[in-house]
């Protein structure tokens, strides 16, 4: 619906249209800060403050670009720590676009309305007229300019253009450090998918037990601590220059609520009481840290999997695995040789959900794009021992929905299906395969080690990694990204792997590079 506009707003914006996108309160203002915006403004007059120091501590973000607008997000905090020490009030903030550095010229201008509600924080929906290309931008309050971000929209729905990818998941505040983004940030990806596992929850850590550096408090549980806990993990200044440097599009894995949780149900049962709490407010803190293109959640439900296509070239869904999924069988059990129990087979059992299931059907066929792409957390290259499950979060925990899902999609004809993973700490490469057709690859899975976040799997079990018939490749001891470049022809996955994550400003190097040919889905070593 559309917001009333100040006599402040109205002098500033000029000719600007801004539609909120969120409900509205009582006084008539937008009670979330998710905003639409086109059309350059005549004028743009910086609202006043009499805060008593910069409130751009967080930096930047965008994401969620398509062709004609992308999401232009920041958050006031001037203690992000500890609540943010921001009044409890309304703040109304300056954002400006340009096509220069300089800003010289403003393509686009609005105002957006931090609320104390959510944070103070702030999603614009930019929508610059007839602009190609890269674009800056950035916000301003009183003497206050935050960081200038870089961002672009998606190109037209016919553009074949190459496109440079980087996927990237898990980054444990207290396992390592980010250098991993540096090199990102000079490799230059046109857009970053973020696979998950964005803070984890735990507590302070200790540096006699390994940890570098120390989270804040105690397990967060309420909307205070996960807030602080955001505010702790984008204080990072590399991590703030990844985001400044293009568009981001974020889903979230487990930890993000708290460890191997399962839609309503907790990692302990001894929990249960409070779980959908915790779920709500972790959700909240989330969408309020997050350049996401949608409204802020009501409760403890927020619908996150949503398409993203870029160009002509990539046609994307990304998933959302964890608030939908039924509990993990036969107790949740890690490296298990034995049989798998036989609630891990029955037919009904999902890690997506129905509606979700039944979306990815209808959107993955009939569209004109090169290569289909589902973004997923956990790993979906059956890597079962015969009958026996190593892991149960995984998708080998939910064969049935994986048969599903893969045989759907090769009996409507999709072809060029990659699956982008992270979750399990490891560089891998995967053939996707059905239970009845095991033999029979019908996409390739790319799974990208964490950012910083310790293995999950003992490296001396690499070999036996490989040894695994839908394994092709795997690499068990460093962290690091994948960038993947994306043209009409092929898309070539470039494994960046980082020296030693506990090392500030170690080396950054390749560990091996694969490529998948188009109308195929083998995948072979560059």
């Amino acid at each position: 619906m559309t917001a009333p506009l100040s006599r402040r707003m109205f002098l500033a914006l000029g000719a600007t249209v801004v539609v909120a996108a969120c409900s509205s309160s009582e006084e008539g203002k937008s009670s979330g800060s998710t905003e639409v915006a086109s059309t350059a403004p005549a004028t743009s007059l910086v609202p006043p403050s009499d805060l008593p120091s910069d409130p751009f501590t967080l930096g930047v973000a965008s994401g969620d670009p398509d062709t004609e607008s992308v999401v232009l997000w920041t958050r006031l905090a001037i203690d992000a720590l500890n609540g943010g020490a921001m009044p409890d009030e309304d703040i109304d903030v300056l954002w400006e676009m340009s096509t220069t550095e300089s800003f010289d010229e403003i393509t686009i201008a609005g105002i957006a309305t931090a609320s104390p509600q959510y944070g103070h924080s702030i999603h614009v929906i930019a929508a610059p007229a007839n602009v190609t290309g890269l674009l800056h931008y950035r916000f301003r309050l009183g003497d206050y300019t935050s960081p200038i971000g870089t961002t672009r929209l998606s190109p037209s729905s016919d553009s074949l253009e190459p496109v440079k990818i980087a996927s990237a998941s898990c980054q444990n505040w207290t396992a390592g450090f980010y250098t991993a983004y540096h090199d990102m940030a000079e490799l230059a990806p046109d857009l970053v998918l973020f696979l998950g596992d964005y803070i984890y929850e735990g507590g302070v850590g200790s540096l006699d037990a390994g940890a570098v550096r120390l989270h804040n408090s105690d397990e967060i549980r309420d909307l205070v601590a996960y807030r602080n806990r955001y505010g702790l993990y984008k204080s990072d200044p590399l991590l703030q220059a990844a985001h400044q440097m293009c568009p981001w599009v974020v889903t979230w894995d487990d930890h993000e609520v708290e460890n191997n949780y399962a839609n309503l149900t907790p990692e302990d049962p001894a929990d249960n009481a409070g779980h959908t709490a915790r779920r709500a407010a972790a959700y909240q803190a989330w969408w309020e840290h997050m350049p996401v293109r949608f409204d802020p959640p009501v409760d403890e439900n927020l619908t996150i999997y949503r398409q993203v296509q870029w160009g002509g070239l990539v046609n994307m869904l990304v998933l959302d695995t964890r608030q939908y999924r039924d509990d993990q069988a036969c107790n949740d059990a890690v490296l298990q040789t034995t049989p798998a129990c036989d609630d891990a087979l029955l037919p009904e059992r999902t890690l997506l959900g129905a509606e979700q299931e039944a979306w990815v059907a209808a959107n993955i066929r009939g569209v004109d794009k090169v290569w289909n792409v589902l973004a997923n957390q956990t790993v979906m290259t059956d890597i079962r021992l015969g009958a026996a499950v190593l892991n149960f979060d995984q998708w080998d925990g939910y064969a049935p929905d994986r048969d599903r899902v893969l045989t759907d999609i090769t009996e409507q004809g999709v072809e060029n299906l990659i699956v982008l993973t992270g979750d399990i700490h490891l560089s891998g490469i995967g053939q996707l395969t059905t239970t009845a057709n095991p033999t029979t690859a019908v996409g390739i899975e790319f799974v990208t080690t964490s950012i910083s976040s310790g293995g999950n799997v003992p490296p001396e079990t690499q070999g036996l990694l490989k040894a695994l018939s839908n394994i092709i490749d795997a690499e068990a001891s460093h962290r690091g990204y994948t960038l993947h470049t994306i043209t009409p022809e092929t898309w070539t996955a470039q494994y960046r792997i980082v020296d030693d994550a506990k090392v500030e400003n170690s080396g950054v190097s390749d560990w091996k590079t694969f490529t998948v040919t188009a109308g195929t889905a083998a995948v072979a070593e560059v």
